[in-house]
């Protein structure tokens, strides 16, 4: 079984889904009793996609992690 790798990073915790998606959670909502899982992170060409919980079918795109990360921290 391959392990995957879990990290913090700008107050979110990423877990690598595979070698090209990430999952982001924030653990101050699983604090609060909230789901902690806030969206996913995919890497494309040259871009990453971001797709947030609770905006079905929305997709952002950014030209870096860190930026794509950004957007998931609000």
């Amino acid at each position: 079984m391959k392990t995957h790798a879990r990290f913090l990073r700008q107050g979110l915790e990423v877990t690598e889904i595979s070698n090209r998606e990430w999952r982001v959670s924030d653990t101050r909502f699983a604090e609060l009793g909230a789901p902690d899982v806030v969206g996913f992170i995919l890497q494309l060409e040259g871009m990453f996609e971001v797709t947030q919980i609770g905006r079905p079918g929305q997709r952002t795109y950014f030209r870096s992690f860190d930026a794509a990360l950004d957007a998931l921290r609000s």
